[in-house]
């Protein structure tokens, strides 16, 4: 019974040692990911975002010019495009 003792007080004294010296596991820590997602919506919304955008409704016009142009395409870049630059305007009224 006296060894069943000072086995619980080890086990106590070594948890107790654990917890002061625990420190938060790197793994959890999400700033780099949370800096390139922050990149990417800023390069999408930003002036590589714009001149994609303008680089897509010039090839619909030049579609339009040229009588080939689709409507179910100029519809979806045109939805694409306000999706694109509302995103922002969306997620901040949640």
């Amino acid at each position: 019974m006296g060894i069943l003792k000072s086995y619980s007080k080890l086990g106590l004294l070594t948890f107790v040692a654990a917890m002061a010296f625990i420190s938060p596991a790197a793994a959890q820590d999400l700033s780099p990911i949370t800096t390139m997602l922050t990149a990417i919506g800023t390069a999408l919304t930003g002036p590589v975002g714009r001149a994609l955008g303008l680089v897509a409704l010039a090839a619909v016009g030049i579609l339009f010019m040229m009588g080939r142009m689709n409507w179910l395409y100029a519809g979806s870049v045109i939805v694409g495009l306000v999706i694109l630059f509302g995103s922002a305007t969306i997620l901040a009224g949640f």
